[in-house]
């Protein structure tokens, strides 16, 4: 019956949602602090993140999502980490036949957010397929419970790449067997 932990985690939420995405980046040091609990908070208590309103749970989908696109090596690699606790987390619930609470709140989150994990999901493939990264494995970490979660997003993003070449039919033929692969 000891709830420090919880009190404490509940604490550490409010201070991180206390402070816009915006003046965190701005700053190195409470960058790189930030993304670290939001690391250690994705690996070590999923459960607990995903049992908190939808809003919360946006808003650090946002903050990763902002912090994925740093060009800190060391910020998208811990963002990247964070969404793969998460998406993971996801896709063992989805594959789990078990209701749980937890499970109930994730349904609730994605139908009240249908694109929390498929706007993730575009922004690592673009990053990864159309950038230079010098993370690309950490970045790309995340992406196979990402696919998983959301086939029909990734079949739509290969559909719209193919599509984008369309001026050049043996790019196109290239690509298409590059992804069937």
């Amino acid at each position: 019956g000891d709830r420090a932990l919880s009190d404490c985690l509940e604490v550490i939420i409010k201070l991180c949602l206390s402070l816009p995405t915006e003046q965190i980046l701005s700053y190195t040091k409470v960058c790189k602090a930030y993304f670290t609990l939001m690391e250690l908070l994705m690996r070590n208590h999923t459960a607990t993140l995903v049992e908190l309103d939808t809003p919360v749970l946006q808003h650090i989908c946002s903050s990763l999502q902002a912090g994925l696109k740093s060009h800190e090596v060391a910020i998208s690699s811990q963002c990247a980490a964070a969404l793969e606790h998460l998406a993971a987390f996801h896709f063992a619930a989805a594959t789990d036949d078990r209701d749980s609470s937890v499970k109930a709140a994730l349904a609730a989150h994605l139908s009240r957010e249908p694109e929390l994990f498929s706007s993730q999901l575009a922004v690592l493939l673009n990053m990864i397929v159309f950038e230079d990264c010098a993370n690309q494995w950490s970045l790309s970490r995340p992406l196979l419970a990402l696919i998983l979660s959301n086939p029909s997003y990734f079949a739509s993003w290969k559909a719209s790449i193919v599509q984008q070449q369309a001026a050049s039919p043996e790019r196109q033929q290239k690509l298409t067997a590059a992804f069937e692969r």
